[in-house]
């Protein structure tokens, strides 16, 4: 019995501890699941602008000066533009489309260093730098002490005027001491002091001796004891063509070194700025271009670069080693051609310069020589596309008349955006009358008739076409008691029916042009009268209704289109057959 109670035990426990695993692991998973689903992928962060990646130029001209730069709208120092992580979008949504951008607004590309290379780049100088005010603290104060772009800084000084732009600044130095090559703090000591770039701000107000300055644009956080300059426009040079060479000779024209870099860097890529012992004394001015060079006796000179130099350069396998001293022998190699700068700024013995083609890293103590640059041609003009003509067809209601009788033709044009275009026509026989893109033809006489239409816009160029109408002499029909070609009797015909809107006795549009066909119709034959019978439905109530509709037509007749009111003649129709006027044309001497 203790046995089986055992077993019964034991079965008991394995079965508790092995449900729970399975549904526990499972939650776990959804949990995670549903974790994954809700929060957004992550993004690592976004760094400082990098410098564009460049390739080495077939033996012509550095990739980087080839590079468009659009001309920012402002003088002003700029931040550097950060890349913004994107969210991440659920699976249905339908991405967004891009705005459709007008091609009527474009401006040329300024093919040069950016406004921030150019603002936040720093220098080196002997002169005095005399701040108009120093920052003391922020609107964040005492929470927060560095500030940048959009904040409010505090500057004390009696020369802090409201409404001035300035120069944030940052007097700087190296506290490490270090020397990345023989003789670079002796250098250092010689060229100034550094100054770093901190940004720009405008003072809006000064409230008690402070001004309160927002900052407009930053390069690095601003903080307490900072200063602040008159803002000054920077020179701005264009990138130009050069031929890099790896292994060139030494050209006799001005060298220096490079002594320092931005953020106290020592190796270097592209678009980054350095600072030389070389300035306007040694003739070097802004937009100059240097090539970067480095001989294998400076590598000696650094301990730590030349560490390989210990290292045995031949394998065992090899019977005859070589016996050049890698160490000794250093001044017989050639000198390497590492990058290529542009000047852009200079002091009486220092220079700003921005490294525009690096194909391997620069290093603080490599050595700069001036070289040729010429500026890039400018960029062909595309050839203006030719002026298109425009274009037209017109259609015929009528390709059959008899004398006497009308055809109305209407023609379509396209022209190019912004012109205007115009028609006109010309017939070789009846009469024409046009009116915008319209026109009538009156046949006149039997025969074929060739209408051509023309379209021409504002620029002098046209397009034709044409439409035949073939007019038909008027029949003679023969009835009893008469002789055959006898003509007949005239009598009454009606040219149109106008239609009127219910309970209403105005004109609209559409009856107005088949009134216009009838005067044409009256003017051709003088002798003729008109009859305009007006009518209306049973269901309007008022009974001169329709006599007031024959009268408005024949009022727009007369009025407007200056037809004699003796030749038209108005009356009601007998019977109520519609909200219509029927228009009847009498020759001279038939009945009305």
């Amino acid at each position: 019995m203790k046995n089986l109670l055992a077993v019964l035990l034991l079965a008991a426990a394995a079965a508790y501890g092995q449900d729970p695993t399975p549904a526990q692991g499972s939650t776990s998973q959804q949990l995670q699941d549903q974790q994954q689903q809700a929060a957004p992928t992550q993004q690592t962060a976004a760094p400082e602008q990098a410098p564009a990646q460049q390739t080495a130029p077939a033996q012509s001209t550095p990739e980087p000066a080839a590079q468009q730069q659009t001309a920012p709208q402002q003088s002003a120092p700029q931040t550097e533009a950060q890349p913004t992580p994107q969210s991440v979008t659920a699976p249905d949504r339908a991405p967004r489309q891009q705005p459709i951008v007008a091609k009527t607004n474009l401006v040329a590309a300024f093919n040069g260093p950016t406004l921030s290379e150019v603002y936040c780049s720093g220098f080196i100088t002997k002169h005095s730098i005399h701040p108009v005010g120093t920052a003391v603290a922020g609107s964040g104060a005492p929470e927060q002490a560095a500030y940048a772009g959009g904040e409010y800084i505090y500057l004390t000084g009696n020369e802090v005027q409201e409404g001035k732009e300035y120069l944030l600044l940052r007097h700087a130095q190296d506290p490490n001491k270090y020397q990345s090559f023989p003789g670079q703090l002796g250098m250092l000591a010689g060229m100034g002091e550094l100054y770093q770039d901190l940004g720009r701000a405008k003072v809006l107000h000064v409230r008690k001796k402070v001004g309160v300055a927002q900052v407009e644009s930053s390069c690095a956080e601003v903080l307490p004891g900072d200063i602040a300059v008159p803002f000054q426009e920077r020179p701005r040079p264009e990138f130009k063509q050069t031929n890099f060479e790896q292994f060139a000779v030494p050209n006799g024209k001005t060298t220096g070194r490079i002594v320092m870099a931005r953020d106290l860097d020592t190796l270097l890529g592209a678009r980054r700025a350095v600072y030389l012992n070389i300035g306007e004394a040694q003739g070097v001015k802004p937009g100059d271009y240097f090539r970067i060079t480095r001989e294998y006796r400076t590598i000696a000179e650094n301990p730590a670069e030349s560490l390989p130099f210990a290292a045995p350069s031949y394998d065992p396998v090899q019977k005859n080693p070589a016996r050049f001293d890698s160490r000794g022998q250093l001044s017989e190699l050639p000198r390497r051609s590492v990058g290529e700068l542009i000047v852009l700024s200079t002091t009486g013995n220092t220079a700003t310069a921005l490294t525009t083609y690096v194909p391997e890293d620069v290093h603080l103590g490599d050595r700069v020589e001036m070289i040729d640059a010429t500026p890039f041609p400018p960029p062909a003009v595309a050839a203006a596309a030719a002026a298109q003509p425009p274009t037209i067809g017109c259609s015929v209601s009528r390709t059959t008349i008899q004398v006497g009788e009308a055809a109305n033709i209407t023609c379509n044009g396209t022209v190019e955006e912004g012109h205007d275009l115009s028609f006109s026509y010309q017939a070789t026989a009846g009469q024409i009358t046009p009116r915008d893109n319209r026109a009538t033809l009156t046949g006149t006489t039997p025969g074929p008739v060739t209408v051509t239409a023309t379209a021409i816009d504002d620029r002098n160029l046209s397009a034709q076409t044409a439409v035949n109408i073939d007019v038909q002499a008027p029949a003679t029909p023969v009835t009893p008691g008469t002789s055959a070609g006898e003509p007949l009797q005239a009598t009454p015909s009606m040219l149109s029916e106008l239609t009127f809107k219910p309970n209403s006795s105005y004109v609209d549009n559409r009856s107005k042009a088949a009134l216009d066909d009838v005067a044409l119709r009256m003017q051709r034959e003088p002798t003729a009268t008109l009859i305009l019978e007006g009518s209306a439905n049973p269901s309007e109530g008022n009974q001169d209704l329709a006599a007031q509709r024959a009268e408005n037509a024949k009022a727009y007749l007369t009025r407007s289109k200056g037809i004699d009111a003796s030749r038209i003649q108005t009356r009601p129709a007998q019977s109520k057959t519609g909200a219509k006027v029927v228009v009847v044309l009498a020759p001279a001497g038939a009945p009305q």
